[in-house]
């Protein structure tokens, strides 16, 4: 018999879902169940029974243990345990419920017994009020079949206001689900989506699921972001960003990133994420390969899909090389130890992180366009990263395991050489500064530096990066070593004026046309080595500062001088 869960819809207008689960039993024995702590691809303890409430046996007995386990018995030969969850949190790993839109993410709102995550787990919905829920588990009747618990954790539930396409790619079922407003004609999304399936499937040379599920949540708050499951993916976008064809583009990408995880990470995976444990964080030092390989092949798959243009992956690039350099904490944190390091550095920033850290997701991704490079090189222009993609999967279709790093280092050596297997190791386990701009050369591009706007003169720089909260512009990080931080301006200070002129959105700008949330500071009439005053609220109290500005950092940029047999290559694959 499997574990079952019965979910009542009939309180999500109210934020609550009410669940009911049967657990066959042995008579006169004790099961203990628990509440993963953890998303499986987000790697933050979010401790997901906070939001557990009211909770009791139905027939037997239940007794809390710790923070998300309870032991229950009973003398019957299935035991029914009532608890309510409280879904108020729209993110890609939470749950959330209201009268519109229900989202169920397995983690956070379903137990496991201890002991017996292997066997069937189903799910059934009642109070059914706006059609049918949506999943990428097989159904049997009105129940939802998971083969074991962690299936069922990877597989998230969509209901309420949806509205679904579809697509067929070699014989195989794909949806677009969506809630809220699609702001682009719906041929238009059907076409991009299809053709990010058909290249990515290029890569690996098979669709290895029998259906596949977009499941898209479009809202007007500022909200973002995707999570990768084994068939199908959730991501949440300001739909205001399908309007606008660059910012369409984004959401694009995400869209490229997610399914490509359905090989990288559900399939080709550290050996350490799987079997998954949920009480507690799991480390591993191979999230640089998959993420940020995967952040890699984002932009590649949607150049070779035609959806962006060779300018506009190179500019990409571009942009995650200055922003790369822009970071003091890239020349101290290697790749390998920002991955270990995650559960507390990358989900829980604080006001010192540009200086010391620097995200796997952006090392990673320009690690696999070095090695690229140096493999497309090493082989004649033959082979490139995507034999190496093609050659892991085909290991786990043969025995189902993981990959360490050295396993890694071993398949890169055989696809390649050892010399770029040794680049390799030391671009994952060095902080020594990686000229990345110079494999750019490689592409058949002529490098320059240049200042802001690219004018040959500087403005004065002191080194904050900021952002606007509620209308106050406030310091989020302050370099280290600048003027700002040398006169003892701190991360978390409100700036409100410079040289006795309010502080408004003139002195800051963008730092990229993609990464709009990064905020630096641009103090257009201040050159280097003048006097910059500056005043700050810090705890309501107002403080002066005083320091000379140095020059402004130097951007990276590229023009395209000839076509190269890498380039071919990389877009051929």
């Amino acid at each position: 018999m499997a574990i079952k869960f019965n979910v009542d819809l009939s309180g999500s207008s109210t934020r609550m879902l009410k669940v009911e689960m049967s657990i066959p039993l042995k008579k006169g024995i004790k099961e203990k169940i628990s509440m993963p702590v953890w998303a499986p691809g987000s790697y933050l303890v979010r401790d997901f029974s906070r939001h557990i409430s009211n909770i009791y046996a139905l027939n037997g007995r239940i007794t809390q243990l710790d923070k998300a386990s309870w032991e229950i018995s009973s003398e019957d030969d299935v035991v029914k345990v009532g608890y309510e969850v409280y879904c108020d949190e729209l993110s890609v790993q939470t749950s959330y419920a209201d009268d519109s839109l229900v989202i169920i993410n397995g983690s956070s709102v379903f137990f496991y017994v201890e002991g017996r995550k292997e066997e069937e787990y189903r799910v059934i919905f009642s109070n059914k009020a706006k059609g049918e829920p949506i999943s990428g588990l097989p159904m049997e009747g009105e129940e939802f079949v998971a083969e074991n618990y962690d299936t069922l954790a990877d597989s998230p539930f969509m209901y309420g206001n949806i509205k679904v396409l579809k697509f067929k790619v070699s014989g195989k079922e794909h949806f677009i689900s969506y809630y809220g407003k699609m702001l682009k004609p719906e041929e238009n999304v059907l076409d991009d989506f299809r053709k990010i399936v058909i290249e990515e499937e290029k890569i690996f040379g098979e669709l290895p699921y029998k259906k596949y599920i977009f499941m898209i949540v479009l809202v007007t708050d500022d909200l973002g972001g995707g999570l990768e499951h084994k068939n199908s993916t959730l991501i949440i976008s300001n739909e205001h960003r399908l309007f606008n064809e660059f910012e369409y583009k984004l959401f694009l990408s995400t869209v490229s990133h997610e399914f490509f995880h359905t090989w990288n990470v559900k399939r080709i995976r550290p050996k350490e994420l799987g079997p998954f444990d949920y009480t507690k964080e799991v480390y591993t030092d191979l999230l640089w390969f998959s993420e940020g390989f995967t952040s890699y092949y984002e932009w590649l798959v949607l150049l070779r899909a035609g959806i962006v243009t060779e300018k506009e992956y190179v500019d990409h690039i571009i942009e995650m090389i200055n922003y790369y350099n822009f970071q003091p904490g890239h020349k101290k944190r290697s790749a390998s130890s920002s991955s270990f390091n995650t559960w507390i550095k990358l989900y829980k920033p604080d006001g010192d992180l540009i200086n010391n850290y620097i995200s796997y997701y952006l090392k990673g991704e320009l690690i696999a366009f070095a090695i690229n490079n140096e493999i497309i090189k090493d082989t004649g222009f033959n082979k490139s990263l995507d034999d190496v993609f093609k050659s892991l999967y085909n290991d786990f279709k043969g025995d189902g395991k993981g990959i360490s790093f050295s396993e890694l280092l071993k398949k890169v050596s055989d696809i390649s050489s050892p010399r770029v297997s040794k680049i390799l190791e030391r671009l994952v386990n060095k902080t020594e500064n990686e000229k990345f701009c110079d494999q750019l050369k490689e592409l058949g591009y002529e490098i320059h530096f240049s200042y802001t706007d690219g004018r040959n003169i500087p403005r004065g720089f002191t080194g904050m990066v900021l952002q606007n909260s509620n209308g106050k512009i406030m310091i989020r990080y302050v370099l280290e070593d600048s003027p700002a931080f040398k006169s003892g301006i701190l991360a978390g200070d409100e700036i409100v004026a410079v040289n006795n002129e309010r502080f408004s959105e003139f002195f800051m700008r963008d730092f990229s046309k993609e990464m709009k949330q990064v905020k630096i500071e641009d103090l257009k009439e201040i050159k280097p080595d003048e006097k910059v005053k500056i005043h700050i609220f810090r705890r309501n109290t107002l403080k002066e500062f005083e320091m000379i500005a140095e020059e402004e950092p130097m951007w990276l940029t590229a023009n395209k001088k000839e076509d190269t047999e890498i380039l071919k290559k990389l877009v051929s694959g």
